[in-house]
């Protein structure tokens, strides 16, 4: 039998006023007909005279083990769902006010052109009920002075594919080029990887108390996150010492300061976006890993990828810094920076 609705609280208030008019002579033959006489007292009650009512409610309710939350669904608690949007809602404006004062500050002293910025892409076989099953993770470090310095590439060895996702690990190896994990090579020491990470974030200062921000593309801002926290929560260290960022809003921070208030920066942030996924770099060869090199998904490389991202940024600040992009540098060796600038020079305006 299906189980019964608790009642709610003009309920309990129409058993009463069914009472009340049965003293008084008024008798009705239904709930439907006690509801539609009842209806106009219950709007025009006090509170008090409500609170009354949804007292008694929320006893019964509580007799039937009925809880108080209300849910989705899916058995999600819509309270928790609001606190989600909530926190998610104060970290995106935290995001925004720690990169727009890293980018003020940095050009109020001039120094905006010599920061290193990092950049990271992961790549993963499927996602779990638990977290992203990380196949390969890149992360660069540039400046718009000195462009591109180095990579930190790896090769993600997981293991056996969890129970269950065998197919989806299939799938993820063809779309993104990746080998099938196996037990029979040895699997990541994922300590040293963190410590690889730390280290890599921390080359130019080692006494820094937390490493500085990472950047990567939107829809890349989730399974970076939990990769880096995966691998904190594997060692016991804190998952919280890592910021990862948007690149599009950087992008558009940097540009339009750079610009000066001139019309040459992006007059929307998803500007930025469009630019950085219009990715006139794709096709650039020798970019990526030696395995992906060697096979016909290139592009889909983490190392190839962070280094068409740099090589947008730059193409897009330098020119507004009056830095001079040197091909190898700052874009790829074999790139027409002269053909460039005529190209875009109507673009930007």
């Amino acid at each position: 039998m299906p189980k019964k609705q608790p009642r709610n609280s003009f309920y309990y208030f129409m058993i009463d006023f069914k009472e009340e008019q049965r003293k008084k002579g008024t008798v009705y033959a239904n709930m439907a007909e006690v509801a539609n006489a009842a209806g106009p007292a219950w709007t025009s009650a006090p509170p008090p005279l409500r609170a009354k009512y949804e007292a008694i409610a929320k006893v019964q309710k509580q007799k039937q083990n009925v809880p108080e939350k209300k849910f989705t669904s899916t058995g999600v608690s819509l309270a928790e769902i609001a606190q989600q949007d909530a926190e998610r809602k104060d970290a995106m404006e935290a995001e925004r006010e720690d990169i727009h004062n890293f980018v003020v500050q940095k050009s109020v002293n001039k120094s905006i052109a010599n920061e290193d910025i990092y950049l990271i892409d992961v790549n993963y076989y499927c996602k779990t009920s638990t977290h992203y099953l990380i196949g390969e993770f890149t992360l660069l470090r540039f400046s718009l002075q000195d462009g591109i310095k180095n990579t930190y590439h790896e090769l993600i060895n997981p293991g056996i594919p969890p129970v269950g996702y065998a197919l989806d690990v299939k799938l993820g190896c063809q779309e993104y080029g990746l080998e099938m994990p196996d037990d029979h090579s040895k699997p990541t020491n994922y300590m040293q990887v963190l410590a690889n990470v730390v280290d890599y974030l921390k080359q130019q200062d080692a006494k820094m108390p937390s490493p500085p921000p990472v950047f990567t593309m939107p829809d890349k801002v989730e399974p970076v996150l939990d990769f880096l926290q995966f691998l904190c929560s594997g060692v016991g260290e804190d998952d919280n010492q890592f910021r990862v960022y948007k690149l599009d809003t950087l992008l558009f921070m940097v540009a339009n300061t750079a610009a000066g208030g001139t019309d040459e920066g992006f007059p929307k942030e998803s500007l930025a976006l469009v630019q950085l996924k219009k990715d006139s770099f794709k096709y650039t060869p020798e970019l990526g890993c030696e395995m992906h090199e060697r096979g016909e998904l290139a592009v889909q490389c983490t190392s190839s990828r962070v280094k068409r991202w740099a090589y947008t940024v730059m193409d897009w600040c330098c020119p507004l810094l009056g830095v001079e992009a040197l091909p190898g540098t700052h874009v790829p060796a074999d790139f027409d920076v002269d053909l460039q600038k005529k190209r875009n020079a109507p673009t930007r305006r």
